[in-house]
C-alpha cells in the first residue's frame, strides 16, 4: 500500500512526464520561485539550514535554465537570458553567504518578469496552434464533395 507522500510524487511525476515544453519550463519557474520563497522564509526564521538547502535547489534550476538556453535561435535573446541567470546565480550566491532576504528579493522580482514573459509567449503559442488546427481541419462538405467526386 502507497503512503499519500509516495501517491503525491507518483502524480507528480506523471504530471512532469506528460508535460509539453511549455507546461514543464513552467513548472520550472514555479517551482524555483517557490524555492526561492522558503529561502527567504529560512532567513526569517534563522534557519540556515533551510535556507541554504532552497537556495541550492533555485541555483540548480537556474543552472538548468542556461543548459537549455538555445543560442542556435533567437537572435541575442539566449545570450542576454544567460546573462540575467548567471546574474542570479552570483545574486543568490551573495544572499547565502550575508544571508540578504533583499538579494533573494531581487531575484524573484527578475526571475517573475522572465516567467512572465515566457507564459505570454506559450499562451499566445497555444492560440497560435489552435487556430491553425482549426484552420487545417477538413470541413465535411468539402470531404463529401471530394469523396463523391472521386468515386464517380
Amino acid at each position: 500500500m502507497y503512503s499519500q507522500n509516495n501517491k503525491c510524487e507518483q502524480y507528480r511525476e506523471v504530471g512532469c512526464n506528460t508535460a509539453d515544453k511549455g507546461k514543464l519550463l513552467m513548472m520550472l519557474f514555479d517551482g524555483c520561485l517557490n524555492f526561492l520563497n522558503l529561502t527567504q522564509e529560512g532567513f526569517a526564521e534563522k534557519d540556515w539550514q533551510k535556507s541554504g538547502k532552497y537556495i541550492q535547489k533555485s541555483q540548480a534550476i537556474i543552472s538548468e535554465f542556461i543548459n537549455t538556453l538555445d543560442y542556435k535561435h533567437g537572435g541575442d535573446l539566449p545570450k542576454k537570458l544567460a546573462s540575467l541567470y548567471e546574474f542570479m546565480l552570483f545574486y543568490l550566491t551573495e544572499a547565502n553567504l550575508e544571508k540578504s532576504p533583499s538579494k533573494v528579493g531581487k531575484v524573484i522580482e527578475i526571475l517573475s518578469k522572465i516567467a512572465e514573459g515566457y507564459r505570454e509567449i506559450i499562451e499566445i503559442n497555444k492560440v497560435t496552434d489552435n487556430s491553425q488546427i482549426k484552420n487545417s481541419q477538413v470541413q465535411p462538405d468539402t470531404l463529401n464533395g471530394q469523396l463523391l467526386n472521386s468515386s464517380c
